[in-house]
């Protein structure tokens, strides 16, 4: 039987698919590693005695960090073997979750309770149920003073996210909606790293990473495009731990990966591929005659987190059946001249792309060319990139909205 073209062209779509598919699993699979090793060299019950109030806060962190990821990697990874994996997991990860500070902060402070309960509740969910504990979690999520705690509207939507879980979808119809980045937007020209954040934590929180849709009155397409310009400051500044959480954005937002977003995710799965994981910041230095032990604690209990956004993105897009497209190959090797980009890892995947995936990054060029315009408060080169943004078509954009704004207060 022979295919008609459209249908040859489907299969072969299919097999591709198939194939990512199979590769962004394994990229879970490699978060979970990572999260065996600090189960097993960082918050083992022997590092205790060493800096108890320290060890007791990372062991809230990342052991809350570690229990969203494998509530996603159950989504992603379907099969018994993976299942296991995430099981056993979870139940080493549960005397973490459910320590005798946990449930004193619980008793006696209900204002803080989604913080510290958010572990036990993603372990019920994977089957390691703790009755004693989930009574007074679900009391004290019920307490008159549950919300007597100030929080900024991304962390209001952290808070009804853990809530969702125990409570039901309706927590995450939330009205710090509007008040987040999700609808008043990113100051984007300087934005800070917790600027980013907080619209990159907002995106999963509000859709419970993307199980749910946005509520319809949210522009997706405007945000998408603040996604962009968070992934240009990312790649300008090396941050890998930003680049893989505003990753998740096309698939959260349920719209097509752009040439940027593309590109950024090629360059994180280039590191992830050349280092077998994702490295986070800069390591503390070590300790005089560090051993062994320190010496991973310290390393790990610094990169762990990377390691799990990273985890977390690949698994939402496969939940979100939105993988990034096959990189283009084009017949003409790149030989375009590189944009005015800080960072260095952006830079080894633009040297290999093809002259076609260069030509089309249009936005990250002009991205890179503005961050350096501003940084030196060069008003007639922004003038001149929004000419050139013009003619692309970018006016409409929010980087360019902003950077026209500028000239506007520049001009009083």
């Amino acid at each position: 039987m022979v295919l008609a073209p459209s249908m040859e062209r489907h299969g072969e779509d299919q097999g591709a698919d198939s194939k990512r598919l199979d590769l962004l699993r394994d990229y879970v699979r490699s978060s979970l590693r990572i999260a065996r090793l600090v189960l097993d060299e960082v918050l083992d019950a022997r590092f205790s005695h060493d800096e108890p109030e320290k060890y007791r806060n990372l062991a809230s962190k990342a052991g809350g960090e570690l229990a969203m990821l494998l509530r996603i990697a159950k989504r992603a990874l379907p099969g018994e073997k993976d299942a296991r994996e995430i099981f056993a997991l979870a139940q080493d990860l549960a005397p973490h979750a459910r320590a005798s500070h946990v449930y004193r902060y619980l008793l006696l402070r209900p204002s803080r309770a989604s913080m510290y309960a958010l572990a036990h509740f993603c372990l019920t969910e994977l089957g390691v149920p703790d009755d004693k504990m989930d009574s007074v979690a679900r009391l004290a999520l019920r307490s008159s003073v549950s919300a007597a705690n100030e929080r900024v509207p991304y962390r209001m939507l952290d808070a009804a996210w853990t809530r969702h879980i125990v409570f039901g979808e309706s927590e995450l119809n939330h009205p710090a909606i509007p008040l987040s980045p999700l609808g008043a937007g990113v100051d984007l020209l300087e934005a800070s790293t917790e600027d980013a954040y907080a619209f990159t934590h907002a995106l999963p929180y509000a859709t419970d990473f993307g199980r749910f849709p946005m509520p319809e009155e949210i522009d997706r397409r405007y945000l998408l495009s603040i996604a962009e310009a968070i992934a240009v400051k990312a790649l300008d500044e090396d941050d890998l731990d930003l680049l893989a959480e505003v990753l998740m954005a096309p698939p959260i937002l349920r719209l097509p990966w752009t040439p940027t977003l593309s590109f950024a995710w090629n360059v994180l799965e280039h590191v992830w591929n050349e280092f077998g994981f994702v490295p986070g910041p800069g390591l503390p230095p070590p300790l005089a005659n560090e051993s062994r032990a320190q010496t991973v604690r310290r390393v790990l209990g610094t990169t762990y987190h990377t390691c799990f956004a990273a985890g977390l993105c690949c698994a939402t897009i496969i939940a979100c059946k939105s993988a990034p497209p096959d990189e283009t190959q084009g017949d003409q090797h790149g030989d375009a001249t590189a944009p005015d980009g800080k960072g260095a890892m952006w830079k080894i995947k633009w040297n290999e792309s093809s002259r076609q995936v260069q030509d089309s990054l249009i936005f990250l060029r002009l991205g890179f060319s503005l961050r350096r315009a501003v940084e030196a408060t060069n008003f007639l080169v922004v003038r001149e990139l929004l000419v050139e943004a013009a003619q692309f078509q970018l006016l409409e954009h929010p980087l360019f909205i902003q950077a026209l704004e500028l000239l506007e207060r520049v001009s009083v």
